[in-house]
Order: structure tokens, then sequence, then C-alpha cells
């Protein structure tokens, strides 16, 4: 009769160990409790500092402090293990910037915008010479450009909002139950028309111009630390922005036929600089990875305040039990976005593209299961107007809507579907489901471009979820923690947090989707994406 006790208490023990990790997972939160992450007012205050950092170009002392906090931020969370990735890179850094402007021989001195990051240095005297304007529609060449300083507009770029949602493009129609997206429309943007501004740089040095001046369409005072392009390439001719005013100053007197002359001295340098990514990894109950990343150079507040939602999300996966994670987290807080040319001179993508590379070497061991990307959460929507001070141009004035979102997705109707699930739960307005942010093309993958720090992973064959939103004031630092509704970003932490929830118990092959047959494709030889291209 004890025997039989003993085998019946034994039975129940066994199916009570057996028991216990299916209770655990189905006690597993999906939706994540509000309160367990920062509210609005929280997301403020740990944004704060990034406004009066300003400009945080890759290996500057800006950057540095925000790596900084990232590291005391993630040491003090139990349990997870952070190590760093460093790169050499040559830092531009401006000391002084000065424009001379010499109309029929009468002198002034302009203000600008600022430097060309990379642009060529100057001595203490600069270089001088004719004012020559060679409109944005025209190539730079030395029959226009020789010998002179060019003056060229560089106006922001547009393209059709119809083209984010044709069925090549998009997964879905848009979430936009205010129907505030209008299809006939255009979307706007500076890096719409970043590789002009490249080509304008490498044809005026080839032309043999003495210099170059960006002209934009705003007022000086929303342009100042304007930064693009960010290439991490040195250019070979001195460079500098200017805002409407100034701008217009030089081509009505070149308009009118007037002697226009221009002296620039550009006091700058390079410096060569250590500046590290950082990976913060939360063991799971399988080595495989799900990473999150997103970078810690940026120009302004909302560009990019990833890794602040990130920071945040470490710290409530890291208060579940292992039961819950599944899979291992990596949370990459990637450096060199705004330093492209990081890994080698011919090579774009910077720190992200170095950790694609790793992340493709280690999928077909099983050890990565997909990547997040995380950028410009929260962003407020700016549009042009005309200037209230009756200047030329027009300045940027915020909507008070939020910035289109767009979520780039590699093809997988599972992860397809939980990202559409978060996005209508948290009524994240605004949305578009991308297959792509350009044109289907004969290549593996699809789809090239994922139109941010998305794209290096989509690239190599990961499967990949990139969310990004792209406001007009990207690239200016004037524009600091005014640029974020903390209501909106509180809402994306919810829902993104809910997602890695989601892919958790997904199988392999669920989140995978193409991806299986894209890898096979290319070890078979098909033609794949050139990271210089996108």
């Amino acid at each position: 009769m004890l025997r039989g006790r003993s085998q019946f208490a034994v039975a129940v023990a066994c199916l009570i160990a057996l028991a216990a990790p299916a209770a655990a997972q189905a006690a597993c939160p999906t939706a994540p409790d509000p309160s367990a992450l920062p509210d609005a007012t929280g997301l403020y205050r740990m944004n704060a500092f990034l406004g009066p950092l300003g400009a945080r170009p890759t290996g500057s002392p800006q950057q540095a402090a925000y790596i900084d906090w990232i590291r005391r931020q993630v040491r003090a969370i139990p349990g997870v293990r952070l190590t760093e990735q460093s790169f050499t890179i040559d830092r531009f850094s401006v000391r002084s910037t000065k424009l001379r402007l010499r109309i029929d021989g009468r002198p002034r001195v302009l203000p600008v915008a600022g430097a060309i990051p990379y642009s060529l240095p100057t001595s203490a005297k600069g270089v001088a010479a004719p004012a020559a304007f060679v409109p944005d529609d025209q190539q730079i060449t030395a029959a226009n450009a020789r010998g002179r300083i060019v003056v060229r507009h560089a106006p922001a770029g547009s393209v059709p909002m119809y083209d984010f949602l044709l069925p090549v493009v998009s997964w879905e129609p848009p979430y936009d139950p205010g129907n505030t997206i209008d299809p006939t429309g255009n979307f706007y943007g500076d890096f719409i028309n970043y590789n002009a501004r490249v080509h304008d740089l490498r044809d005026a040095a080839a032309a043999g111009a003495k210099g170059i001046l960006f002209v934009k369409d705003l007022p000086r005072r929303q342009l100042i630390g304007h930064y693009e392009p960010y290439e991490g390439s040195a250019w070979k001719v001195p460079g500098m922005f200017l805002g409407a005013d100034e701008g217009k100053t030089i081509t009505d007197a070149l308009a009118a036929g007037h002697r226009a002359s221009i002296r620039l001295i550009e006091r700058a340098s390079l410096q060569k600089v250590q500046t590290p990514s950082l990976e913060a990894v939360l063991p799971g109950g399988s080595p495989q990875r799900i990473i999150v990343d997103s970078h810690t150079d940026g120009t302004n507040a909302v560009e990019d305040n990833g890794p602040v939602a990130m920071v945040a999300m470490l710290r409530y996966f890291a208060s579940l039990p292992v039961e819950c994670r599944p899979r291992t987290l990596q949370f990459a807080f990637s450096t060199a976005h705004f330093y492209q040319r990081v890994a080698k001179p011919d090579v774009r993508h910077g720190g992200a593209g170095v950790l694609a590379q790793q992340l493709d070497d280690d999928y077909d061991k099983g050890t990565v299961s997909a990547v997040v990307v995380l950028e410009h959460l929260g962003a407020r929507e700016y549009d042009t107007e005309p200037r209230k001070d009756g200047g030329p141009g027009s300045q940027l004035v915020s909507t008070g809507r939020r910035a289109i979102q767009f979520i780039g997705v590699t093809p997988s109707p599972s992860l397809i579907g939980a990202v559409d699930g978060v996005v209508r739960t948290y009524d994240l307005q605004r949305s578009i489901l991308l297959q792509g942010a350009d044109a289907p093309g004969g290549t593996v993958p699809q789809h090239c471009s994922f139109g941010g720090e998305g794209t290096p992973y989509n690239i190599h064959l990961l499967p990949t979820i990139g969310v990004i939103s792209a406001p007009q004031s990207l690239y200016d630092p004037a524009f600091e923690l005014e640029g974020i509704d903390f209501d909106v970003m509180h809402s994306e932490v919810l829902g993104f947090t809910e997602l890695i929830n989601r892919m958790q118990p997904m199988s392999q092959e669920e989140i995978a989707g193409t991806v299986t047959t894209d890898r096979a494709r290319r070890a078979n030889g098909a033609q794949t994406c050139s990271v210089n291209d996108v």
C-alpha cells in the first residue's frame, strides 16, 4: 500500500513538473502592464537631456554623452550582459565658419547656417572666387563652376504619396482612421534629395569649383547646424549651408548683373576618435536572439530617441520570468548611422551594417530569429507655410498631427499580422505597413530599401521589422523636444513591447516567411542588393 502511494506521489509530481512551464507560459503577458513602462511624463524626463545636446554626430562629445547615459541605465538592469564593439573614425569638427561677400566691391559678412559635414577645411584666409549660380536642375560642370564658388538651391525632395500606397509597395491600406493621408498629395523631406547633395559635392570637386553653398528654403534660425550628407566621406571642396535670406542676397545680386565674389573661411579638422556600438543581452529560454536596434548618433531629439525607448523596454523584459522569454533578447545601440563608411570606404550602412553582416553569418546556425528597428518615435509632423516675418522661402510649422510612420516588414504573414495587430490595438494612427521603401526589383530581397536603419538587416536577408518616421525637421538640430509628442511615443513603446511579446512564442518558420527561400536563392547565385545604391 505504501509502495502504491509512493508511485502515485511520483506520478503526481511528474505531472506538476510537466505542467509548470505551460502554466508559466500561460501567465506570461502579451499586452504589457502600462504601469511597468514609463508614461508620457516619464518618457519626457528620459528624453529631456537630448534637446540641449543638439546635434550628436558620430564620434562627437554629444554622442559620447548619450552613450554614457545608455551604459549607466543598462548596467543597472539585473541579468543583462553589456558588451561593446568600438570603431575608429575620422571625426569632422568645425571650429568656425565665415562668409564674406562683395557685391560690386562693397563688402559685407553673411551669417551661415553651418558647414557641410566633412567638406574641405580652408586656411585662415579661406578661399575666394567669383560666385556662380547653378540651378538645381542643371549638373555642376567645369563650364559653369571651374574656379568659382557655386551657389545652388538645395530644396527638400518630394515623392507622390500614392507611391507608398501601391499594392507592390505596401502590405495593406494605411491605418488612418481620421483620413489624414491624402493619396493625391506629396510627401516631402530633405532625405528624398539626399543623394542629390552627394552628387553635387562630387560634381563640384570634379569641375574644379573653389567651393559650394547650398541654399535652403527655410530661415537660418531653423537651419543652424543642418546636417547632411552624413556619408563619413571627406568631400574635396569647402561648403556651407545658407538660409533663404542669405541665399537670396547672393542670387538677387547675380540676377541683377552685379559682380559678386565670395570668400569662404571654414576652419575645421579631422581627428581620429573611437565610437562604440553597445550590445545588451538578456538571456532567454533559448540562445536564439530577437534583436532590437536603434542608433545613438543623430541631429535632434527625435533623431534618434529609439535608444530611450529600448532602455525602458529592456527594464520591462528583465522584470519578467525567464519562462516568458522563450528567446534571448539582444538590444543593439548602434553607432555610425551618421558616418556611413565606418566598415570600409566603399561600403555604406555604418554600425548597423556591421552588425547585420554578423547576424547574417549567424542566422543559418539558428542563433538569430529576427530584427526590430525603432527610429524617430513620437515624431510630430511639420509642414511648410509662408514665413510670418514676410521673408523669402517658407518656414516649418507643426501641423498638430503625428508624423506618418512607415513600418517595413519582410514577407511573413505572421509578422505582418503581429504588426497590424499592435498598430490597431494601440491606435498608432497614420501608420503604413511597407514591403519596402522602393520599387520592387529582380533582386533578393525584392525591395532593397526600408528607408532607414532597417535597410541593412533587410538586405542581409534577416526577418526584419523597421519602424521609422521622416518629419521635415529631421536634419535640423534647431528642433528639440518640441518635435516629440510624448503621448504618441508612450503608445508606441507599449505597442512595440507587445510586438516582441507576440513574436516570442512564434515558430521560426512563421517569423521567417519567404526569407528562407530568398536565402536559398542567394546561395544559388541570385542577384542581391547593393548597399551603396539605397
